[in-house]
């Protein structure tokens, strides 16, 4: 597990880890808490279909939530609002409410999105940050090579997330891609 914190996970992780079909097992490697805020929520609407040409696939949460996968998060004090609204001037609403929360709660933030990386580096630096490869990587801890290609391979196909040229698990992730 990646930290014993709760994490919020943004948006942009959200549609990778969703790409996966294998949600509700990778999360595991994440936190026992993982949160979902409303900003997060209603940006999360399609992910590409497995199929070349096919129409994008519809995103349902609720059995998400419904099953414990992950845990709605409102904003829930006048100090989150203020951050929301501060980060919002930046970021895309799930960015801004997701990095919001865990600035005010000091908790874990799953994000690949830049920008939100580094206002979470200037101005909450205590806060832990987790990427997209870093949470595949370490539920690929033991598994089967193969299994560990397909999960990233339908993240890089179906989210069409690439990890930054900055990112720590950029090698690792690479050589589960085909040439």
């Amino acid at each position: 597990m990646i930290t014993n914190l709760p994490a919020v996970i943004d948006t942009c992780v959200l549609i990778n880890l969703l790409a996966t079909d294998r949600v509700g097992e990778i999360v595991q490697a994440i936190s026992p808490c993982r949160l979902v805020c409303p900003g997060v929520s209603s940006e999360s609407l399609y992910l590409r279909s497995t199929e070349p040409d096919g129409p994008p696939q519809p995103v349902d949460l609720e059995p998400l939530f419904h099953q414990n996968v992950f845990t709605a998060c409102p904003l829930n004090s006048d100090a989150e609002e203020e951050l929301y609204v501060g980060y919002s001037l930046e970021l895309d609403d799930g960015e801004a409410m997701s990095l919001a929360i865990a600035h005010a709660r000091n908790i874990a933030l799953a994000t690949d999105d830049h920008k939100a990386r580094r206002l979470a580096e200037e101005n909450a630096p205590a806060i832990s940050l987790i990427s997209t490869p870093q949470i595949i990587r370490a539920w690929a801890e033991n598994r089967d090579p193969a299994d560990v290609a397909s999960v990233v391979r339908a993240v890089h196909s179906r989210a069409r997330f690439c990890p930054s040229d900055h990112d720590p698990w950029l090698e690792w992730w690479n050589t589960h891609l085909p040439l």
